[in-house]
């Protein structure tokens, strides 16, 4: 495909999510509805909305890397439901010691992988290029996250910032109502999905994710936002 054509609806999209030890009912709500996320995702709505044309999507844990032996827990890009499925099913949640998290480190990581070079064949462990697909990071955590960085070691919400700026990531945020993500939602074009009802934000998103209903409507809904995201991104080639 020549540089001068448009491709309409391609996303690379991964979901970020909190591995600590409260986190497991979200997990399992999210293996449960990934199916219905993906046929929401490519399939035109009744209000004729455009489905993404070819998606790429992964699942990456982070636990807390003060604490935990493992802190990243990382996967590739796949471009199958059931593929996205399986590596839910791998992420268990446990570890995490006491709030903060390291949902910073999670996001630094996410935004330096690789990029695939101009013209050759894109492989699961890196980005396409910017210019060849929308790059989304969907974050599921009930927690606050702690700053500055542990890895790298001193760095900043801001230099977060400035990473995701340079490599052009989308944030669509699902965390309960806690003060620090009002400034990551700052992020350009960021989402802050705010998640209340419970007495604990934990003990939120557990009654989010436990209305199976109203959580398969809310991935719908990220489906939709996702395929505003990738609507029209000018490509070499696919």
């Amino acid at each position: 495909m020549s540089s001068s054509q448009k491709a309409k609806g391609v996303a690379d999209i991964v979901f970020l999510i909190d591995a600590t030890g409260s986190m497991q009912p979200c997990i399992d709500a999210l293996k449960e509805n990934i199916n219905s996320f993906i046929n929401s995702l490519t399939t035109t709505d009744a209000n004729n909305s455009s489905p993404v044309k070819h998606w790429r999507s992964k699942v990456v844990g982070y636990r807390d890397f003060e604490v935990d032996p493992i802190p990243i827990i990382d996967n590739p890009f796949v471009e199958t439901s059931e593929q996205l499925a399986t590596q839910l099913s791998k992420i268990t949640a446990e570890g995490g010691g006491d709030e903060p998290e390291s949902l910073l480190e999670g996001i630094f990581h996410v935004a330096s992988m690789p990029v695939s070079a101009k013209g050759e064949p894109y492989n699961g462990n890196s980005w396409r290029p910017a210019n060849a697909a929308a790059r989304i990071v969907v974050i599921f955590t009930d927690a606050s996250f702690k700053e500055p960085l542990e890895k790298p070691k001193g760095a900043t919400i801001d230099d977060v910032f400035n990473k995701l700026t340079s490599t052009k990531i989308i944030l669509s945020i699902f965390a309960p109502d806690i003060p620090c993500y009002e400034k990551l939602s700052e992020m350009d074009k960021a989402e802050w999905n705010v998640i209340k009802g419970g007495s604990t934000p934990q003990e939120s998103l557990a009654l989010f994710t436990a209305n199976k209903e109203n959580f398969k409507k809310t991935l719908a809904q990220l489906a939709r936002t996702i395929s505003v995201s990738a609507e029209v991104i000018s490509v070499d080639q696919l």
